[in-house]
């Protein structure tokens, strides 16, 4: 079997129950938990835009289809890996949050963008799991894009010990409610996240022309 039949069985065995198979047959209880997991720190209209866009790009692009369910296993991968940890490192966060950008920039052609530091000192740090991906859905959620107009994310890095995601500032004159968060999924539920488990304050910073959120990033084995 070769790797993309591979991320493809990957993908659709989240979601669909397969057939009795000895040993290696999920529980019911087992699958029940992964999905719930899955809903609880994705947006639940994710995958259906994902498959959407990768049914139209098998017929225009196989190369790009390709890379797209390679990133869209990546994805979900990490979201069962590590739903239960508690801390990850920035290096793991990162890898993670391109594959997400990933997705989303081939979604919205030409009208999002997320840029990431090209060097960056990446395993001494930590940061709470899905942190990155929740601050990418909060830009969506609440700013327009076009073409001429694109949406544009930035991640870097801080030299006090924090990593700052900003974004242009171009509101929506409503949130996007298919991709509204609530909950753990909001940027206030990260701010409680990292109060609860940290200490630490998430600082958000918002001016006419940019929203910034810096996040206070933890030494590695602290």
């Amino acid at each position: 079997m070769n790797t993309f039949q591979q991320n493809v069985n990957q993908i659709t065995g989240l979601w669909i129950v397969l057939p009795m198979r000895g040993e290696n047959t999920l529980s019911d209880n087992h699958f029940q938990a992964q999905f719930t997991a899955l809903k609880d720190q994705i947006s639940p209209h994710f995958l259906f835009n994902s498959l959407s866009v990768l049914s139209s790009l098998v017929r225009k692009d196989p190369d790009l289809s390709e890379r797209f369910i390679d990133h869209l296993a990546k994805v979900y991968r990490y979201l069962l890996e590590h739903r239960d940890d508690d801390y990850l490192t920035l290096a793991t966060e990162l890898d993670f949050a391109r594959s997400y950008a990933f997705l989303l920039e081939v979604r919205f052609v030409r009208k999002f963008r997320v840029d990431f530091p090209e060097a960056v000192s990446a395993d001494d740090f930590t940061l709470l799991p899905f942190t990155l991906q929740l601050l990418i859905e909060n830009a969506i959620r609440h700013n327009r894009m076009s073409a001429s107009e694109p949406l544009i994310v930035t991640v870097a890095r801080e030299e006090n010990d924090y990593l700052r995601v900003s974004n242009n500032r171009q509101l929506r004159s409503q949130p996007d409610t298919l991709s509204a968060g609530t909950g753990t999924r909001s940027l206030a539920g990260v701010q409680h996240r990292y109060a609860m488990l940290t200490g630490r304050t998430v600082q958000v910073e918002e001016t006419e022309l940019a929203f910034s959120v810096r996040i206070p990033l933890q030494k590695s084995g602290r």
